[in-house]
């Protein structure tokens, strides 16, 4: 667990980002990073103030079927659509293969982004 601190001037793969989700908070991890695309896993947990640091190992995408909301294995976002979700970086984890599955599946299918 690392403390937040002033946000990098570049996002990198492997980060864990607070991000602005309208009335709350959630936490955004950069699996793949491309030209003006940001490939995020988003998690089910959401703060109603932004963290200043996580613990990652708490972190779970849950099912749609949770009562509580779920999270997004894989998000293909506009890189200016992510950079206005305000991110702020909060601990770095490396990415594994199982969390690029989605990438890939995407890759795959010639995938459209989210705006």
């Amino acid at each position: 667990m690392e403390s937040a601190r002033s946000a990098p001037s570049e996002l990198f793969e492997g980060g864990y980002y607070s991000i602005d989700d309208g009335d709350d908070f959630a936490i955004a991890k950069v699996l793949k990073l491309e030209p003006e695309i940001v490939h995020v896993r988003i998690y089910k947990e959401h703060f109603s103030q932004r963290p200043r640091q996580i613990d990652v190992s708490l972190l779970t995408l849950g099912t749609i079927h949770d009562d509580d909301g779920f999270g997004m294995g894989h998000l293909p976002l506009r890189l200016t659509t992510f950079n206005e979700r305000q991110p702020l970086f909060l601990a770095y984890s490396a990415v594994v293969s199982e969390e690029l599955e989605g990438y890939q599946l995407w890759k795959e299918s010639e995938g459209g982004v989210w705006e």
